[in-house]
């Protein structure tokens, strides 16, 4: 899909505008999101799936490592409270991955998650009355 770029008043294209507003209602749409997840007890699949994101963004190879371990003692350790569920296979790729840890050691558990959210969670969250609530208020979040 190419986009065009139409320069307006003030030099801002509208790319960038739609780009900014975009990104604005993607982040309000994940805050409804988790916290319709946390109402159901299971929070961890989307702050699992944002560290995921937040680590993918990390250029410096120390602090990649560093979020990497914190994500596996946060999501992925049996022994954790916030742990995600996932097959052996995904398991097994991740702690391989950890050795030697980069920002794409979680990408098959992420999508994983992500699958999940996206057949049982999501439709759940569509079906809820808090989304419903977020609907009827949609146009007043708009102009924020």
């Amino acid at each position: 899909m190419q986009q065009k770029t139409v320069t307006h008043q003030g030099g801002l294209s509208r790319k960038l505008e739609y780009g900014i507003r975009h990104s604005r209602e993607i982040n309000r749409g994940q805050k409804y999101f988790a916290e319709f997840l946390k109402s159901e007890y299971s929070d961890e699949n989307i702050l699992f799936w944002q560290a995921c994101e937040e680590l993918k963004r990390e250029r410096n190879a120390e602090k990649i490592e560093e979020k990497a371990r914190i994500i596996y003692e946060d999501f992925i350790s049996i022994l954790s409270p916030k742990e995600v569920s996932l097959d052996s296979r995904v398991r097994e790729i991740i702690n391989n991955n950890m050795v030697h840890p980069s920002a794409h050691t979680f990408d098959e558990a992420q999508n994983q998650i992500y699958t999940l959210m996206q057949r049982d969670s999501y439709p759940r969250f569509v079906a809820s009355s808090l989304y419903k609530k977020v609907l009827g208020s949609y146009g007043q979040m708009e102009e924020l």
